[in-house]
């Protein structure tokens, strides 16, 4: 067995992630595994989320092998974020040290079963525990410019939130959000290692999927949702009765004023106002990231107006945040 040294691409946004990503998992065991930082130049949240966890994997998949980073030194951005530490490289922030500020929420990991059990001590259900996260991530997202937008992302990443907490059975997911001034963008980032979109919708007899990429156009469909279908005869209360929008209106949000991006298992999905992209890899769990560009929030308003004409009226956008904190 030899060094293997493993350059970083200088570009790490959404497939060159994945693409980056399968050219080392599958690497045979070498005596030890250099990651070499230097030609590292832009990284979007989804790929601080999901590089750090396949490394970490990949470090746990490969014990006898001894593993070490070069030329990072410079990439104070990520160190800040918690992306150095989420693999183990003793350098910068551990996830959710940095505070957030109107400009960021770094690399936060969550646990499922803490979630439940605080929320037990509370006595308040999970969802009203993750409303206050979402809210938070929300007022970074819209730069508080917009009450209406900054109302329906809290409920859309609330439900984002709820579904990996009741669906993926996963014990921990992590996010983080940047607000890119510059770019006038927004961006908010979300990982799960958990069973994915197409298991996790099996639940509903109604849906017959016979793939991941299946099963991502139909978690995109209003209403759509594992817990609640047609012809049900015990439906869902209080938390899980609003399933089936989360997806749905945030993807619509996004492919209005910038970008949706969604992968789960083997399959990904890059939408935007006028494109649509698919990918192919393996990537365990399901992620998500919505970029919205800041310059359009004004223009969203209509758009809105006619999402609550879709949205059955017991989820619509005035009444989700008190209905929420009510269940």
């Amino acid at each position: 067995m030899e060094k293997k040294i493993i350059v970083v691409p200088s570009h790490l946004i959404f497939d060159q992630t994945l693409n980056f990503i399968n050219t080392f998992k599958n690497l045979r065991e070498e005596r030890e595994y250099v990651f070499d930082f230097k030609n590292l130049n832009r990284i979007d949240p989804f790929s601080l989320l999901c590089l750090s966890s396949e490394m970490a994997i990949f470090k746990k998949n490969n014990t006898n092998s001894k593993f070490s980073a070069k030329n990072f030194e410079h990439r104070t951005y990520e160190a800040h974020m918690g992306f150095f530490k989420s693999f183990g490289l003793n350098f910068g922030k551990t996830p959710g040290e940095a505070n957030n500020n109107d400009n960021y929420i770094p690399i936060t990991l969550y646990s499922v079963q803490e979630i439940l059990e605080e929320s037990r001590e509370l006595m308040i259900p999970p969802g009203e525990f993750l409303t206050n996260k979402a809210e938070e991530i929300s007022k970074v997202l819209t730069r508080n410019s917009n009450n209406e937008l900054k109302e329906v992302l809290t409920y859309s990443i609330r439900e984002i939130f709820r579904n990996i907490v009741e669906h993926s059975h996963t014990d921990t997911f992590g996010f983080c959000a940047q607000y890119l001034p510059s770019k006038n963008k927004v961006v908010f980032a979300v990982l799960d290692r958990g069973i994915g979109i197409k298991k996790s919708l099996t639940d509903n007899p109604k849906l017959n999927l016979n793939s991941d990429k299946e099963a991502i156009s139909k978690s995109l469909e209003p209403g759509v949702s594992g817990k609640i279908y047609a012809g049900q005869k015990r439906k869902p209360k209080g938390e899980w009765a609003n399933s089936g929008y989360g997806l749905y209106m945030t993807s619509n949000i996004c492919k209005k004023g910038g970008l949706f991006f969604i992968a789960s298992n083997t399959s990904g999905l890059l939408l935007g106002k006028d494109s649509s992209k698919e990918f192919e890899f393996n990537l365990t769990g399901t992620g998500l990231s919505l970029t919205i560009n800041t310059n359009s929030i004004d223009k969203l308003n209509d758009m809105l107006k006619e999402l609550r004409d879709i949205v059955p009226r017991k989820v619509k956008i005035k009444a989700s945040k008190s209905s929420m904190n009510k269940s």
